[in-house]
Formats: structure tokens, sequence, C-alpha cells
């Protein structure tokens, strides 16, 4: 029994561990991080999916985001093929968006997820004049409903911490998936 129990926790422990870059990153605090974050959900994607998509943005909006095909960054954002991924250079190697025609998902590790939910939540309620739906199955969510460009605009924000049901990561993962209500 001894000896099943070490293999398992062995196991356990090495599963996440290759999936997943070594550190969130030494050069950025976990707030600075959900700054990236919530930045990138309500100054780039809530516009980009009203409208022509991230690269149809002005530069002022595009701010500090660059394409990548790096294939680790496409790899750690869950990517497709038809996606295109944007580094937020402000959280680089810590905050994506990918996008395809009438969505796009912004991902940040490494902050506090319940915190940086209800940060963005907060933000999209207060100046944006979004709406609170719901909260999110099995975790930390919030679903909000706005209006942008006259087009009626849907945010789901779902996080996890490490040690949750289903959560693999070392880290904190947010994500944000924006997309026009039909």
């Amino acid at each position: 029994m001894k000896i099943f129990s070490a293999v398992a926790l062995v196991w356990l422990l090495a599963a996440p561990v290759h999936a997943q870059r070594g550190a969130v990153s030494a050069d950025l605090s976990p707030e600075a991080a959900g700054e990236a974050f919530k930045s990138a959900v309500t100054n780039v994607c809530v516009p980009a999916v009203t409208g022509v998509g991230v690269s149809g943005l002005s530069a002022a909006q595009r701010g500090s985001l660059q394409p990548t095909n790096d294939a680790e960054t496409r790899r750690q954002a869950g990517a497709g093929p038809d996606e295109t991924v944007w580094d937020v250079m402000d959280g680089k190697g810590v905050v994506t968006v990918r996008e395809k025609a009438g969505r796009c998902v912004v991902s940040v590790y490494g902050p506090a997820a319940a915190a940086t939910v209800m940060s963005v939540g907060q933000g999209l309620a207060g100046a944006s004049g979004f709406e609170r739906l719901a909260g999110g199955a099995g975790g930390i969510g919030q679903t909000l409903s706005g209006s942008s460009n006259g087009k009626r605009v849907m945010v789901q924000l779902n996080g996890s911490e490490p040690g949750m049901a289903g959560h693999q990561s070392r880290f904190s993962v947010v994500t944000a998936t924006v997309f026009v209500a039909q």
C-alpha cells in the first residue's frame, strides 16, 4: 500500500509540471498581471468583438499587443489553428488574447482568481455599464451583459485556484470569454 501511495503521489505531482512553464514571471507581480488582464478585457476584447477584431482596433486600443506564433504561447493560451494569438506586452508570458471571428478570450495566470474576477466584474459594471447576470458554475465566475457599439456583448469570467477540483495548474488561472449575444 505504501508503494502504491508513493507512486500515485509522484504521478499526481509530476503530471501537471511538464504541461506548463516553470514560473509565472520573475519580472511581473500577480497584481500587475491582473491589471494587464483587466485592461485587455475592457479595452481590447469588448470593442474587438463588436467591430473588426483586434487587428482592426486603433493603435491606442491595441496598446501593447503583439501577435505571436510562438508554439508554447499558443499552447498555453489554448489556441486552435484558426485563432490569432496576441501577447499582452504589459503581461508578456502571463496574459494572452486569442481571437477568431466574433469571440475574444483573454487569459492570465498568477493573480488571485476571486479578486481578479471581482475586479474585472466591478470595472465592467461600473464605467462600462455592464450588468451582472450570474456566477460561474463549478468555480469562481461571473457572467455580465452590456452594450458596446450598439451590440449586446456577453463577458464570461471564470477562475480557479491551485487545488480546486479539475484545476491542474500550479498557478491560479482566470479567463474572460467575450462575444456578441445573438
